[in-house]
C-alpha cells in the first residue's frame, strides 16, 4: 500500500476516531497531510488552528498514524510536524485524482475490461454527437445571468477538494465510478454540477449528457410507467454519456423509482460511463434513503462542500457585486462577508436587499448603509442560537470546561472567553442582560455590558487574545467560534 493510499486511509481514521463533524471543522480538506520517512507532516491554514491541532488533537494524530504505518515503523515512534501554508486554500490534497494526463487520455479510449460496449467516442466522428439535456435544465443554463461555471466559482477550503474533484472526473470521465457532492443547500452543488455539464457542452467530443432533478427523474419514470413507454425510458437513460441527478435526498421512501436508478447507475457503469449526484447529506445520512443506493456511491468519490468561511464569503460577495455592477469598498465587502454566516445562496439575498435599499433611499452603497439595510434580513435568517450553543462552541475553540466560563477565576485564559461568549450571546440571542449574566454565573449585568465593550475595543483594534498558548486575532477567534456555532 503506496502513502497516498496509506493518507486516505488515515483520513478515514481520524474521521471515525473524531466524528465526522469535529473531523470536518478541524481537519477536512483544509488541512494537509503529507507523510515522509517516519514523519508525518500536518499542514494549516493558520497559526490558530495550528495551535489547536497540536494542543486538542495531537494524541490522536498520533494513534491514528501508528494504526496506518505500524508495520513500517518497527517500534519507532510517529514524529508529527505542524506547520502554516503560506496559502489557506490547500494546494495539495491527499485525495486529489492522478494528474498523469497522458495516462488519463490513454485510459480514457479503452473499454473497461469484460465491457463489450466502445467508448463514447470509438466507431464514431467526434464533434458530431449531439448534447441531450433536460429542457428545463437547458432553460436555466440558458437564462442564467452568469452562466455557472468553473471560471466563476469561488473557491475555498470549505470547497476547495470538491472543486478539483469535480474538474478532474469531468476530464476522465467513467473512471472513479459515481461521483457524489454532498453538503448543506447553498453550498455549490448544483454550481459544480452545471459547471461540468458546460464544459462537457463546450468539449471536443459533444458527448451525450443530461441534468435533471430527482423529482423530476421519478416524474418521467413514473409517466413511463403509466404510459407502458418504459423501453423509451431506459434507452434515454441507460445510453448517455454523463448523467447528473441533483437532490436524490427526494426519493426517499420511493421503492420503485430508486431500483429503477440502481440499474441505471448499474447499467452505466458498466458501459463506463459517468454518473454524478448531488445531496444536502451524508452517504451515512442516505442509508434512511437506500443502502443499495449507499453501496454504489461507496465504490465511487462521495465528496463534501461546507458552509463557506469568512474568506470565502467576501469572495462571494465580491463576484455578486460584480455581477450586479455594483461598486462595493472593502469595508462594506467585509461587513457584508462577516454579518452574513449562511450559503452562497442567502448572501445573494443579502446583496439582493442592499441593492433594493440604496435604489430606494437614492443613497450611494456604503458601510453604513449596509448595516442598516441587512440588520433585519440577518436577523430572519440566522438560525436560532441558544446561550448553551455559545458555551459549547466557546468551550471547544478554547479548550476551556463549562464550569470555567461560570466560576469566578480571573485568570485570562479564562476570562477572555467568558467576555467573548457574553459578546456572542449578545449578538446571536434575544436573552436579556440578566439572563445572560445569570447563565454565565455572574452576579450583576453590567458585567456583561462591560464584556461587550471590552470584546468591541479588542476587535477595533485588532488585538490578540490567548488561546491553545498562543496570541492569536481576536476576529479570526471570532470567525472560528462562529463556525462552530454553523455546524451545532
Amino acid at each position: 500500500m503506496d502513502d497516498t493510499v496509506r493518507l486516505s486511509v488515515l483520513r478515514e481514521e481520524l474521521s471515525l476516531s473524531l466524528g465526522r463533524q469535529r473531523y470536518d471543522l478541524w481537519v477536512g480538506p483544509h488541512t494537509t497531510l503529507e507523510w515522509a520517512g517516519s514523519a508525518l507532516k500536518v499542514g494549516c491554514p493558520t497559526q490558530f488552528e495550528l495551535q489547536w491541532l497540536r494542543r486538542r488533537l495531537h494524541s490522536t494524530l498520533l494513534e491514528c498514524s501508528r494504526k496506518v504505518w505500524g508495520d513500517e515503523l518497527r517500534g519507532n515512534s510517529v514524529d508529527i510536524q505542524y506547520h502554516v501554508e503560506s496559502s489557506s486554500v490547500p494546494t495539495t490534497s491527499t485525495a486529489e485524482l492522478p494528474k498523469d494526463r497522458d495516462k488519463q487520455e490513454a485510459d480514457h479510449s479503452m473499454p473497461s475490461p469484460g465491457s463489450n460496449s466502445t467508448r463514447p467516442h470509438e466507431g464514431r466522428t467526434a464533434g458530431k454527437r449531439p448534447v441531450s439535456e433536460h429542457p428545463k435544465s437547458t432553460r436555466q443554463l440558458a437564462n442564467s445571468r452568469n452562466s455557472q461555471s468553473f471560471d466563476n466559482f469561488v473557491v475555498g477550503p470549505s470547497n476547495d477538494l470538491a472543486f478539483r474533484t469535480a474538474k478532474a472526473v469531468a476530464g476522465q470521465l467513467g473512471q472513479y465510478g459515481p461521483l457524489l457532492l454532498f453538503g448543506p443547500p447553498g453550498v455549490g452543488k448544483t454550481h459544480l454540477q452545471f459547471a461540468m455539464l458546460r464544459q462537457l457542452r463546450q468539449g471536443p467530443l459533444r458527448l451525450r449528457s443530461l441534468r435533471l432533478t430527482a423529482e423530476q427523474f421519478t416524474t418521467e419514470f413514473l409517466d413511463a410507467l403509466n404510459r407502458r413507454t418504459l423501453p423509451g425510458f431506459r434507452q434515454k437513460y441507460r445510453t448517455i454519456d454523463v448523467l447528473l441527478i441533483d437532490d436524490i435526498q427526494f426519493l426517499a421512501g420511493k421503492r420503485a423509482t430508486l431500483d429503477e436508478l440502481l440499474y441505471t447507475i448499474d447499467t452505466l457503469h458498466e458501459r463506463s460511463r459517468q454518473v454524478i449526484l448531488g445531496c444536502d447529506r451524508s452517504p451515512g445520512d442516505l442509508q434512511k434513503v437506500s443502502g443499495e443506493l449507499v453501496s454504489r456511491i461507496s465504490g465511487g468519490l462521495a465528496i463534501s462542500l461546507g458552509a463557506p468561511e469568512y474568506e470565502t464569503r467576501t469572495g462571494i460577495v465580491k463576484q455578486l457585486a460584480s455581477s450586479r455592477r455594483i461598486a462595493l469598498d472593502e469595508e462594506t465587502v467585509a461587513l457584508v462577508a462577516s454579518q452574513v454566516v449562511g450559503s452562497a445562496r442567502q448572501l445573494s439575498g443579502a446583496m439582493n436587499r442592499l441593492l433594493a435599499t440604496s435604489q430606494a433611499l437614492g443613497q450611494r452603497i456604503s458601510a453604513d448603509l449596509a448595516r442598516t439595510a441587512l440588520a433585519e434580513f440577518v436577523q430572519q435568517n440566522a438560525p436560532a442560537v441558544r446561550l448553551v450553543d455559545i458555551q459549547r462552541a466557546v468551550c471547544d475553540v478554547f479548550g476551556v470546561e463549562a464550569s470555567s466560563l461560570k466560576s469566578n477565576r480571573k485568570s485570562r485564559s479564562v476570562s477572555e472567553p467568558r467576555m467573548l461568549a457574553m459578546w456572542l450571546a449578545r449578538k446571536y440571542t434575544r436573552s436579556a442582560l440578566g439572563e445572560i449574566s445569570e447563565f454565565f454565573g455572574r452576579r450583576s449585568h453590567s458585567t456583561v455590558i462591560s464584556a461587550q465593550r471590552k470584546i468591541e475595543g479588542l476587535v477595533s483594534n485588532g488585538a490578540k487574545i490567548s488561546i491553545a498558548d498562543c496570541d492569536c486575532n481576536v476576529e479570526e477567534v471570532i470567525r472560528r467560534v462562529e463556525s462552530v456555532l454553523r455546524t451545532a
